[in-house]
């Protein structure tokens, strides 16, 4: 019976950090984001900057949003650059002399 109980509230607990989640992404940033535009509109009166800051409220936010699917796509380009990564080709030169063929 303990550990039905056990995990009833094991289950419990995880319902309420998904709900307090949900409740940061959308309602504390989403003021954070209508805050920062008005404030910058009732700073400048601009149209052109309040939607600057508009457009890089919604990329942060969709960043913050989608960070679970940024964090696995960075790691899968960590783990295998190779697959990712475009072909390179270097030159190794051990010394370069002046301009010219001159020298000092």
């Amino acid at each position: 019976m303990n550990f039905m109980q056990m995990a009833g509230a094991i289950s419990d607990a995880t319902t309420l950090v998904n709900q307090l989640k949900t409740f940061f992404l959308v309602g504390v940033l989403g003021l954070m984001y209508v805050l920062s535009i008005v404030y910058v509109w009732g700073q400048t009166k601009s149209v052109l900057k309040a939607a600057v800051a508009a457009i890089g409220g919604a990329a942060v936010l969709a960043i913050v949003v989608n960070m679970a699917a940024v964090r696995d796509k960075i790691g899968e380009d960590i783990k295998s650059p190779g697959s990712n990564a475009a072909p390179a080709a270097v030159r190794v030169v051990d010394h370069i002399g002046p301009a010219g063929g001159e020298r000092r």
